[in-house]
C-alpha cells in the first residue's frame, strides 16, 4: 500500500511539472502585450529542424556585450505601430518593452531570443516568405506577445517599406 502511494505521488509530480512548463510557455500569449517588431528573414532549409523562417531583429553583439549571460533587448518605437530592437542592456529597462535574451558562449554565435528567432510554418509558406523578403523594399512585421521579457510569435506578415 505504501509503495503504491509513492508511485502515484511520483506520477502526479511528473504531470504537475509538465503542466507547469506548459503554463509557463503560454503565459505571454494569454497575458502579454502585443507588439509589432520589424525583422528581416530567410528560409534556411534545415532538414532536421523542420520548415521555418529564420528572423533577424537587427540585434548586434558588440565587444562590450558579456558572453554566456542573460541580457535584455530594449525595443524602441519607430512609428505608431511598430518597434525595432534598439540595444542590449544588462538590466531590464524601466519604461520600454524588452525581451530577455541569452548571449552565446562564443562571439561566433547568435544571440538567443528565447525561440522567437524561428517562425515555423509549412515548406511552401516559408519559401513564399523568403521570396517576398528577398526584395529590398520588403520587411517582416512580426507580431509578438511579450510578458515579463518572455516573447512568443503570434503572427508574421511581409510588408513593403
Amino acid at each position: 500500500m505504501r509503495k503504491i502511494k509513492w508511485v502515484l505521488i511520483a506520477c502526479g509530480l511528473q504531470f504537475a511539472l509538465i503542466g507547469a512548463m506548459f503554463i509557463n510557455a503560454y503565459l505571454p500569449i494569454y497575458f502579454g502585450t502585443e507588439i509589432k517588431v520589424i525583422a528581416k528573414g530567410y528560409d534556411p532549409r534545415d532538414l532536421l529542424a523542420g520548415d521555418f523562417v529564420w528572423l533577424d531583429y537587427g540585434v548586434e553583439l558588440t565587444e562590450e556585450t558579456p558572453l554566456n549571460t542573460e541580457v535584455f533587448v530594449c525595443l524602441e518605437k519607430v512609428n505608431q505601430e511598430s518597434f525595432i530592437a534598439k540595444e542590449i542592456l544588462t538590466k531590464p529597462p524601466k519604461n520600454a518593452p524588452y525581451i530577455k535574451a541569452k548571449t552565446p558562449k562564443f562571439r561566433a554565435y547568435r544571440l538567443s531570443l528565447g525561440g522567437i528567432e524561428k517562425y515555423f510554418t509549412t515548406r511552401e509558406k516559408a519559401q513564399e516568405i523568403q521570396n517576398l523578403l528577398a526584395k529590398p523594399n520588403n520587411q517582416a512585421m512580426v507580431t509578438l506577445k511579450i510578458f515579463r521579457g518572455k516573447a512568443r510569435i503570434v503572427d508574421l506578415k511581409v510588408e513593403s517599406k
